[in-house]
């Protein structure tokens, strides 16, 4: 009995004793304070957040930053490249210029032609296109010995070998895609990428370079004067690249000389003279004209390939040069040479009786065709009298002006106005 009663009492004693633990931790769970280590983990998120934030904006903005910084030195460099290659190129034609061999030089002719040129990096040719007699060459260094692209004063190649060989005709519109139609004289005048090369494209390489050939280029002139260049020819071009030789005169160096050889035949008919400069009063006396060849220039083609070169000066690429009251004929062209950009203007005046070749070819950042036609329209003034032409007299009392064409739409069957030179722009 006494054993039953301490068991019952100790069993009584031990769910006290729980009842009392179970009854503390409930009230220490109760009273302890809630856990602040949720807060934190958010606090230190946030601020994490904002830094990372902040820290990608920063970067951002440096990354800006740095990148405006390499255009700008990127942009100092190549200003101080260009005008490096600018004061190079003016330098050495200085040079040239003033080692120039004055016999021979016509003085009138060669100081209208410097003060036209003022600090343009360039070679004049001045010649008689009936004869071959060579008037004067300013900077003859790079007149008879310095091979420049032609750019696009090959379209008078790809002009000739596409009417004589009945790939076009000159009046007859073609349709150029995106633009609108145009006839050779307009995309003479207006110096039409597109419309020569399809020229090309039609011709094929070997029917292209072959007249190159008969008509000097590739080749020497014959000149009197030592040091004379040859020029180059491509010795192939395929399908894809052709197009672009018959448009800018890829792979082609022709010389200043050459291309007033050239543009004489054209202003002459057809004869390729070989070019003299009569250094001595005995030159002057036995002078006698040394024809080379006769090429292929029937009338009808030759008078539409004036057409379009006097539209470049009255309407096209040439229109600001001032020669048009003159009664000049020329053809611009515009691209990069080896050394910078190139500018070059072919031309002789009074087209029903020539009586003078001018050529320009100018090199560097700022030139272009229409600079180069500025230079030469320049020369024509300064030697109007020798012309026979008064400064005041307008072309209409010459011949009669070349309509300007009208703005068509790409379905219009008229001719396509250009408003800027085509020429000029992102040829390359």
């Amino acid at each position: 009995m006494k054993y039953r009663i301490t068991t019952f009492c100790l069993v009584i004693l031990m769910v006290f004793s729980l009842a009392t633990i179970n009854y503390d931790d409930v009230y220490a769970a109760a009273k302890k304070p809630k856990s602040s280590k949720t807060k934190v983990t958010k606090g230190k998120l946030a601020s994490k957040y904002k830094t990372t934030s902040k820290s990608r904006r920063s970067s951002r903005w440096s990354i800006r930053q740095a990148s405006v910084r390499s255009r700008n030195v990127a942009y100092r460099r190549s200003i101080t490249r260009v005008s490096s290659v600018n004061n190079m190129l003016l330098s050495t034609a200085k040079t040239f210029i003033d080692q120039d061999d004055l016999r021979g030089e016509d003085l009138e002719l060669r100081r209208a032609a410097l003060s036209a040129i003022g600090d343009h990096p360039a070679t004049v040719v001045i010649m008689d296109p009936n004869n071959g007699q060579v008037y004067s060459m300013v900077n003859q260094s790079w007149a008879i010995g310095k091979p420049f692209k032609p750019c696009s004063t090959i379209k008078l190649i790809t002009s000739i070998a596409a009417l004589n060989e009945g790939v076009a005709e000159a009046d007859y519109p073609a349709t150029i895609s995106g633009l609108g139609s145009i006839n050779m004289i307009n995309a003479l005048a207006y110096s039409n990428n597109q419309y020569f090369q399809s020229l090309g494209y039609q011709l094929g390489f070997d029917q292209v370079i072959n007249y190159a050939r008969q008509w000097g280029l590739g080749a020497k002139t014959g000149v009197n004067i030592d040091g004379e260049s040859p020029g180059f020819l491509p010795e192939y071009k395929s399908p894809q690249a052709l197009p672009r030789m018959c448009s800018h005169g890829d792979d082609i160096g022709v010389t200043a000389l050459q291309l007033a050889v050239l543009t004489s035949a054209i202003a002459n008919g057809g004869k390729i003279y070989q070019p003299q400069v009569l250094r001595t009063e005995t030159d002057k006396q036995s002078f006698q004209p040394k024809l080379l060849r006769t090429v292929t220039l029937t009338e009808d083609v030759r008078e539409k390939l004036i057409e379009g070169m006097v539209g470049a000066v009255t309407y096209g690429t040439a229109r600001r040069s001032g020669a048009a009251p003159l009664n000049v004929a020329g053809k611009t062209g515009s691209c990069n040479g080896e050394e910078s950009k190139l500018g070059l203007f072919a031309s002789f005046s009074s087209p029903n009786k020539p009586n003078l070749v001018v050529v320009v070819v100018s090199t560097g950042s700022n030139e272009r065709g229409s600079v180069s036609a500025g230079i030469a329209g320049e020369i024509y003034n300064n030697i109007a009298h020798r012309l026979g032409i008064e400064k005041n007299n307008s072309i209409d009392s010459l011949e009669s002006k070349p309509q300007r064409p009208r703005r068509v739409t790409t379905n219009d069957n008229n001719l396509l106005e250009f408003d800027e030179e085509e020429e000029d722009e992102n040829e390359e």
